[in-house]
């Protein structure tokens, strides 16, 4: 009964239905808004269609990533695949042993494609042609009574490496799809991020692991540093430090990397503290802003009940009487400043680094101009093993198809006065180049060719 049981389990046929059954999960998954995916959209068809949300959530269809039917499927699919590895391992090992049951006759030898007799020089017996099989990477058993000599003789093995791989590319992207985070944050320079949730962008809101927490980081960025050579931006040094006080030095193509985060550079921006004072030089309120106005992007700010429409001009200059930049190199930043008080224009100017404006017996002044980052957050656990298992696939494909097996069985005899040797082989694949192979090799190993016939 237990036999039977895991036969079942290893069938082609619970495969199939296994594989059928998870694409009818995922196909409900597009179909059907999910918490952790859609939540606006879950949250206003719940508000609709109460009843029928509540029948859903019942069955966990509105989680059916991580419901119990998926997360069982998905167990029943890697058993099925470890118990086709397990019970293939017998055949495997079977093949790959050398035994004496395998020395046949070469003559009455059925499935060799290769057969021939050749007549041995002078001085050579059965030993030294086994030896000269050795010498060509074939294993050999018996004597020149009776041998058989096998090429690639762990082969088959590949067969195990590549259902291996198979199984670490599915646990790998199983896991990367229960635990991927992803998400943006924006940080200035001089900024600590200690990983909260409250601090990435909402827009796009971050998507959440199903299985796991957020990202575990703790750095505080150092300093931002644009790169940019004769008018042209080339790259980016972004350094921080992490909690152990290790800095690291990020660019556009090396992420910093954390508790399986990337941290991947994707925009720059400015980061003014702008100051308002009133006539007296009284602070009235202040802040840092993170303004997107770089490559002559328009963004605002709000301070002290005012409005502040800004432009940004890294190498401001006045052409014609209008702001401009001479460069995209930071040698002379200003802004130029907008100010509107409910919905009405009450004055403008412009403000360089360190600098100040004066509108309606206000001061606005610029009192440091770092930059700010943002990061493109993403959190996967199952990538090394994804990886690894497209690897060891690579590898067992060249393993099985470069390194493929040969084998060869053979007998000395005397005929007509002379010791003759005759041959049969054969090959996994290829069976054209294998005969050509195997004619070349013995016609090297024995000389002249007296006799040779092939088998369809």
């Amino acid at each position: 009964m237990f036999n039977k049981l895991i036969k079942s389990l290893a069938s082609l046929r619970f495969t199939i239905a296994l594989i059928s059954l998870l694409a009818v999960i995922f196909a409900l998954g597009l179909i059907i808004p999910q918490k952790s995916l859609v939540k606006e959209i879950y949250f206003e068809w719940q508000k609709n269609s109460p009843a029928l949300v509540a029948f859903l959530d019942a069955l966990q269809l509105t989680e059916i990533y991580t419901s119990w039917l998926t997360l069982s499927l998905w167990g029943f699919f890697f058993l099925n695949l470890a118990l086709v590895i397990w019970l293939r391992m017998p055949l495997v090992k079977k093949r790959i042993e050398m035994s004496e049951s395998r020395i046949v006759d070469p003559e009455t030898a059925t499935g060799y494609i290769f057969r021939g007799s050749y007549a041995l020089p002078a001085g050579m017996d059965g030993s030294a042609v086994i030896d000269l099989l050795a010498k060509r990477g074939y294993a050999v058993l018996g004597d020149e009574h009776g041998f058989f000599g096998v090429k690639n003789r762990y082969s088959p093995l590949a067969f195990v490496f590549f259902h291996l791989s198979f199984f670490l590319i599915l646990l790998g992207g199983a896991i990367s799809f229960y635990t991927t985070f992803i998400g943006y944050v924006d940080l200035a320079q001089g900024e600590t991020f200690m990983g909260e949730l409250e601090r990435y962008s909402q827009a796009p809101p971050p998507a959440l692991p199903k299985v796991g927490g957020i990202p575990k980081v703790a750095f505080t960025i150092t300093s931002v540093t644009p790169q940019v050579v004769r008018n042209t931006p080339t790259g980016i040094s972004v350094k921080l430090m992490d909690a152990g006080g290790t800095v690291h030095d990020l660019g556009i193509n090396t992420p910093y990397i954390t508790d399986n985060t990337f941290f991947v550079f994707k925009h720059l921006g400015m980061a003014p503290l702008f100051v308002l004072k009133d006539a007296s030089g009284k602070d009235i309120e202040g802040a840092f802003f993170k303004l997107d106005v770089l490559q002559g992007r328009q963004d605002r700010f709000k301070l002290g009940g005012y409005e502040f429409i800004t432009n940004f001009y890294p190498d401001y200059y006045l052409e014609k009487g209008t702001p401009a930049t001479k460069s995209q190199e930071f040698k002379n930043p200003t802004f130029s400043i907008v100010i509107e008080q409910g919905g009405k224009k009450i004055g403008e100017g412009i403000v360089p680094k360190n600098g100040a404006m004066e509108f309606s017996g206000y001061r606005l002044e610029m009192q440091e101009l770092p930059f700010w980052v943002r990061f493109y957050v993403i959190k996967e656990r199952g990538v090394s093993i994804l990886y690894a298992g497209f690897i060891i696939a690579c590898c067992a494909v060249i393993w099985r198809l470069l390194f493929y097996r040969r084998e060869i069985v053979g007998t000395v005899k005397d005929e007509d006065g002379e010791r003759r040797i005759v041959i049969a082989a054969k090959s996994e694949f290829y069976k054209n180049l294998a005969e050509d192979e195997f004619a070349k090799l013995f016609d090297e190993m024995f000389g002249d060719k007296l006799k040779l016939k092939t088998d369809d």
